[in-house]
């Protein structure tokens, strides 16, 4: 399995899901059976509500700035992403790229940091949230 994939749905995952999710992302990632990102249109109904805060819902720039400004503080320059969008999927960009090119894009993506940092694009307009867990 994807490590970003693994590390996401084990730090962000609601607990009596993660078992679940960590299954079938490996089973599909094991078989290839394609992209495990397709087919987790609701994987924000399992996100952990203590870390993974929705974004104020607003234009498309408003919400980009709403992310750059959360991730100021950890100064990343790369991100890895997983998404729905093949084009997309498995890329390592520029996280100014990446917000530019998936915020408001409504599909399932992953923008991942391996942090304990990463942005949840769903697949419905609405469905976007930021994910950060501070390692003690």
């Amino acid at each position: 399995m994807n490590p970003h994939l693994q590390s996401f749905l084990e730090v962000f995952i609601a607990k009596r899901y993660r078992e679940s999710r960590l299954h079938s992302a490996a089973k599909t990632s094991s078989a290839k059976k394609g992209n495990p990102l397709r087919g987790m249109d609701a994987l924000y109904r399992e996100l952990d509500e203590r870390y993974c805060i929705p974004l104020p819902k607003g234009n498309q720039q408003q919400e980009i700035a709403f992310v750059r400004q959360a991730l100021a503080k950890y100064k990343l320059a790369t991100c890895y992403l997983l998404s729905a969008y093949e084009s997309f999927n498995e890329q390592n960009m520029l996280v100014e790229e990446a917000l530019e090119k998936i915020v408001g894009g409504s599909s399932t993506t992953i923008i991942s940091f391996l942090l304990g940092v990463a942005y949840f694009e769903g697949h419905s307009v609405g469905d976007r949230y930021l994910c950060i867990k501070e390692v003690q």
